[in-house]
């Protein structure tokens, strides 16, 4: 007999490695995850109890980062993605400074479609991170516009967990997506 415990979130942080996933969960809770600048700094889930308004909390889970193949297990992806099956809504958090933030979507929704168990159908809202961090040749809205057209009606939001920028319209969506 083999006794599997999976992690219990309301809220699923996911994205590719060095996205933000775990700045953000440390500036909305208090988690104190490991930092750093490197890829795979995240090798367990962290979890953060992020309060609401009401004062009552809500638990999220800093998922350590998705790659390319995680759905075959690479960069542990079996492990990464079971944790998931136990959220109920995804916070896909993509690095806006990366070379194609787009791409970095379809990566991560390729991952989840390719896995299975619903998590491509759960509730999911998107977040462009380090907006604070873009040079003026970039176009954070024309990014997130792009988004919005292949989304639907799956919510963009531009912030900056590292500058605590955007961050209280993102999460008021996550309550009411969370609400009864």
């Amino acid at each position: 007999m083999r006794l599997e415990l999976k992690l219990l979130a309301e809220v699923g942080i996911i994205g590719l490695p060095n996205a933000g996933k775990s700045t953000l969960i440390s500036v909305i809770s208090a988690a104190k995850p490991k930092i750093a600048d490197y890829p795979f700094t995240t090798l367990v889930p962290s979890l953060g109890v992020v309060r609401k308004p009401t004062g009552d909390g809500t638990v999220f889970a800093d998922i350590p980062g998705l790659i390319a193949g995680a759905h075959t297990g690479a960069g542990l992806g079996h492990e990464f993605l079971r944790h998931i099956e136990r959220t109920r809504v995804l916070l896909h958090l993509i690095d806006v400074t990366s070379e194609d933030p787009i791409a970095n979507y379809h990566i991560i929704e390729q991952e989840l479609q390719a896995y299975g168990r619903g998590l491509a159908d759960r509730r999911q809202i998107i977040a462009l991170n380090k907006v604070d961090a873009v040079d003026d040749t970039l176009d954070v809205g024309a990014i997130a516009a792009q988004l919005q057209a292949i989304l639907g009606q799956i919510p963009v939001f531009p912030i900056s967990a590292v500058a605590r920028i955007g961050l209280e319209p993102l999460l008021q969506e996550i309550w009411q997506l969370l609400s009864p």
